[in-house]
């Protein structure tokens, strides 16, 4: 009996631990059924306008002088990760909004505008651009704390214009247009979606080993299909709960929307972690979360360009991902397009 009990805590330690990194971060991150974890399957639908879209993509980028190519956002225009252990002492930090408004009812239900008792080490930063996104993972508790232009006032200050919070088995949505008085303030991205979601991070690349969505943004994030309609938004739910699309028109992508290279495409000759990324947007795809001058991915921050880690490692190697012609990709169609007033 001694021996079966001992062999049953073996394997459930053994489980336990192969859920976490030896950092103490998820190998999964959110649940088993989000839309991030979820494969496309065969013969998804596809969007009637999705060559339109795409071609128009690949124009209006050629037009406006722009990058052609597919993108890597891995130094700037991301988010940086950073593992912060509550067990044991750290700096606590409050934020403000600096812009006059309270944040998302989920995280400051009486609209005080300032969040406290974060845990942020003070040689934390923010990803250098102007949105300034940061991602802070408490290998204690296993929640994610999440910042759009955060900045530091001092070692025990800083603003930053939202702010959200969750377990790393959290599914990763949240409802269209979320409930409350401040709806455009859910979530960190554009389009409310968690920024972990669908961000490539170097442990994963590390193991081989990418087995969902990836997050993608783009320069034609529709505001609404058409002029005449009676709301001014909409967008694709679950994935998304709000949006800063801006362009109206139906040849353009929702946020929230999928997008997956085609799968005919041929990746063979790709080198062993490009093909891994590429094996992913073919199986997972990837959703419209963000507005962007180009159309990419996104990586987790390691480092400003010439000096980290993805260039040192995998330069080579992913660079092979820019010969993607963009127009490989293709616009699944929405199955649930949401509009608000």
């Amino acid at each position: 009996m001694k021996l079966l009990v001992s062999l049953i805590f073996l394997i459930i330690s053994v489980v336990v631990e192969s859920q976490f990194t030896s950092t103490g971060f998820p190998t999964q991150v959110l649940s088993s059924n989000s839309p991030w974890n979820t494969p496309i399957g065969n013969n998804p639908t596809v969007d009637p306008l999705s060559s339109s879209t795409v071609n128009r993509i690949y124009t209006e980028l050629g037009q406006g002088g722009l990058s052609t190519n597919f993108q890597l956002h891995y130094y700037q225009w991301t988010a940086p990760l950073h593992l912060v252990n509550t067990s044991l002492p750290v700096n606590r930090i409050k934020i403000f909004q600096p812009q006059g408004e309270g944040y998302h009812e989920t995280v400051d239900p009486l609209g005080l505008k300032v969040i406290t008792n974060l845990p942020v080490l003070t040689s934390f930063n923010p990803d250098p651009k102007l949105d300034g996104h940061m991602i802070v993972f408490d290998t204690n508790l296993k929640v994610f704390h999440e910042f759009s232009r955060f900045k530091w006032v001092n070692s025990t200050t800083a603003e930053a214009t939202r702010y959200d919070t969750f377990s790393y088995t959290h599914n990763g949505t949240y409802p269209a247009f979320v409930p409350g008085s401040r709806w455009w303030m859910k979530g960190v991205r554009g389009s409310g979606a968690p920024f972990i979601a669908g961000l490539i991070r170097f442990d994963e690349i590390q193991r081989g080993e990418l087995n969902h969505a990836i997050a993608f943004g783009g320069p034609l994030n529709r505001q609404k299909s058409s002029a005449s309609s009676p709301w001014s938004y909409e967008l694709c739910s679950p994935v998304s709960s709000r949006t800063d699309g801006y362009v109206v028109g139906d040849n353009t992508i929702m946020e929230g929307q999928r997008i997956q290279l085609n799968p005919s495409y041929n990746i063979n000759s790709l080198p062993p972690k490009a093909k891994l990324i590429a094996q992913a947007l073919q199986t997972y795809g990837g959703y419209m979360v963000d507005n962007a001058g180009d159309f990419g991915i996104y990586f987790e921050n390691l480092g400003a360009s010439g000096s980290n880690q993805w260039e040192s490692q995998y330069g080579t190697d992913l660079s092979t991902l820019y010969n993607i012609p963009i127009t490989q990709f293709r616009v699944l169609s929405c199955s649930n397009i949401s509009t608000k007033v």
